[in-house]
């Protein structure tokens, strides 16, 4: 009985030895055929001037984002292998025999996947978001390749403002906005302002004065009347400077485009309430914030998972080849991320809540436990 936290603690490293190294090679493994494939797919492409240093900075940002996409499917595939190698060599049954029960053995997996779920944030955070934007920098600018890139960086945008302003901005830059159109709807001084144009300024450029006010150059003001008469009244006048004491700050424009998940969280944040106050639809930023939070939680039920299911199928074939464990890895990875697929439609249609969408995975992972654990 003395000798008994010893040899749990070696049973801890022998497994997170062995985890850790048939991880790393899975992971190696399925990254390097994906950069070989996608390599041998596009080379076509690949031409003009110093294209072999393009290729290179292209592939290596591709390669940390393949390798942080795929992490979770490689750490069930381990799993899978390390309960198969376990039970091939005997080793399973002779740590059953000495009373080691099998939530003693998922202790270290479930350790071990939760330290690479909070890697996956971190580096996700710091690396991938970076990576991932420059390969779509990279493919768009230097090979010409679009994809739906105009998608996610519109030229410009609407934002709904205060006191029934609404602007359209045409681009950002420096401190300013250019091709700038502001629509004033009803008389924000009534009460019970109805939806009818009560102004409209075209302007080249909208800057903030030093005064906390706009500066709207080169615009041009049209005034509508808002009486009953038939036609209205409509003025208009040009000015090389009209300057606007208009509520909203250059925070309140600031936009980001691009697609969500080159976005770090503290960004991803600020665009969905911004996005949220003009108007804009934000529901994918929202969700791409309640999947990269449900991620690094998602590793442990699914190591979890791919251990039970494996535990009972070793139990029952005792001799089963690591090319079946391979296959079962593929299968719950397969099935999990179909799952996060659907789920990821289903909240973006708006028929489920982006953070139950977000658990779905880690919820169907649940499910799988008890199963492995039931058979």
């Amino acid at each position: 009985m003395i000798g008994l936290p010893r040899a749990l603690g070696q049973l801890d490293r022998l497994i997170l030895s062995m985890l850790l190294r048939l991880f790393s090679a899975t992971l190696g493994g399925v990254v390097l055929i994906y950069l070989v494939i996608d390599f041998a797919d596009r080379a076509h492409g690949y031409r003009g001037r110093a294209w072999g240093k393009a290729v290179l900075e292209l592939y290596a940002n591709k390669a940390a984002v393949v390798g942080y996409q795929l992490a979770p499917a490689a750490l069930i595939i381990a799993v899978a292998l390390l309960v198969t190698s376990l039970a091939r060599r005997g080793e399973l049954t002779a740590i059953f025999a000495v009373g080691v029960s099998p939530a003693r053995i998922a202790a270290p997996v479930a350790f071990f996947a939760a330290v690479l779920g909070a890697a996956m944030f971190l580096l996700g955070e710091k690396v991938v978001v970076r990576a991932d934007a420059r390969v779509e920098e990279i493919t768009v600018k230097r090979f010409n390749r679009w994809g739906d890139w105009a998608t996610y960086h519109v030229g410009s945008f609407w934002v709904r403002g205060r006191g029934g302003r609404i602007f359209h901005i045409g681009g950002q830059s420096g401190n300013g906005f250019d091709l700038v159109t502001v629509l004033e709807i009803g008389d924000p001084r009534s009460a019970d302002r109805d939806f009818r144009l009560s102004r409209r300024i075209l302007a080249a450029r909208m800057e903030p004065g030093p005064d906390g006010r706009w500066m709207l150059l080169d615009a041009t003001e049209t005034r509508y009347s808002l009486t009953a008469q038939p036609g209205g009244e409509i003025t208009e006048r040009h000015l090389a400077v009209l300057i606007e004491d208009f509520s909203e700050t250059p925070k309140d424009f600031e936009l980001r485009s691009g697609r969500p998940r080159q976005l770090p969280w503290r960004q991803l944040r600020e665009q969905t309430e911004r996005r949220e106050a003009a108007g804009q639809s934000s529901r994918e930023y929202a969700l791409a914030i309640a999947e990269r939070a449900a991620q690094p939680l998602q590793a442990v039920p699914a190591a979890l998972a791919a251990f039970s299911l494996t535990l009972s199928t070793a139990r029952r074939r005792k001799r089963m080849p690591p090319a079946g464990a391979v296959a079962l890895g593929i299968a719950l990875s397969l099935l999990l991320w179909a799952v996060s697929v659907v789920a990821h439609a289903v909240s973006l249609s708006g028929a489920l809540d982006p953070w139950i969408a977000g658990t779905v995975p880690s919820l169907v992972s649940g499910a799988m436990i008890l199963l492995g654990f039931a058979l």
